[in-house]
């Protein structure tokens, strides 16, 4: 289980066929993060604090949430016990599943902060995409003042075409209690889910493009996915924090078959 307490950045990066993991902060890292607030600070680590129960009683420190399933057949599988489930990647994967247990108190909001995504070369080579790199990065966007799930897809600019950075927000807050998110990302249908607690229907759904982007990219343009080459995962802000976040994940599991929540 890894703690990362963000105001801004930090996350763990695997590089794919590699299966090594790149970890923001000093070489005593141990899976914890606390980010002073400054921009672009990789930041320093500490364990002073549990995650509580989401039951009544919020004073018993929560356990580990468990052993991944199945640890021993994924893709890749990283419970954040001295990374031992850490396993080759095939490069160039152009859709994966997954699934992850996410913990979140304080539960604060930037204009946009991220905890998992891949990232590559853009799948296609036809309509703008060759040459450049695209990511699919699962986020939260704010509602209200609320963190809510979401996507966001950047591609590479080019001297002809900038940098495009679009997203799609769901209506569904992240709650400040243990929950298991679930997602698929297919690169080559531009296609990604992502699920809640194990329910069969999306809680967010993007079919080749999202409900925005920055301009003067037009909303209506195509998320060219990524080939992956990387995983990674973490609380990042791309912008200061408005208050602060503390996010536990643990049990993440990313596969080329569906990984469903317990």
């Amino acid at each position: 289980m890894r703690r990362f307490v963000t105001r801004t950045g930090a996350w763990l990066a695997v590089i794919v066929g590699t299966a090594a993991f790149a970890g923001c902060g000093d070489a005593s890292d141990d899976g914890t993060a606390a980010i002073d607030g400054s921009a672009g600070d990789a930041g320093t680590f500490d364990d002073s604090a549990t995650p509580h129960d989401a039951g009544a009683d919020t004073a018993t420190p929560l356990q580990d949430a468990g052993p991944p399933d199945p640890c021993g057949t994924a893709l890749f599988c990283e419970t954040f016990d001295g990374y031992g489930g850490v396993t080759t990647i095939a490069d160039k994967q152009k859709f994966v599943y997954g699934r992850m247990k996410m913990y979140i108190d304080p539960n604060g909001t930037s204009v946009h902060w991220t905890f998992f995504g891949i990232d590559g070369p853009a799948a296609t080579t036809v309509d703008g995409g060759a040459g450049r790199n695209a990511s699919y990065i699962m986020s939260s966007l704010p509602k209200s003042g609320v963190n809510t799930y979401s996507f966001v897809y950047g591609l590479s600019g080019t001297p002809s075409n900038g940098f495009h950075d679009c997203s799609s927000q769901s209506a569904t807050s992240m709650p400040s209690a243990w929950a298991c998110v679930s997602f698929e990302m297919d690169s080559s249908a531009r296609k990604l889910r992502m699920y809640k607690d194990g329910v069969t229907t999306p809680i967010l759904s993007v079919d080749d493009h999202g409900k925005g982007c920055v301009a003067p990219t037009p909303a209506a343009d195509p998320w060219y996915g990524p080939a992956v080459t990387d995983l990674f995962v973490g609380a990042y802000s791309f912008h200061a924090m408005d208050a602060p976040l503390d996010v536990w994940i643990d049990d993440l599991v990313v596969d080329t078959k569906p990984v469903v929540c317990p």
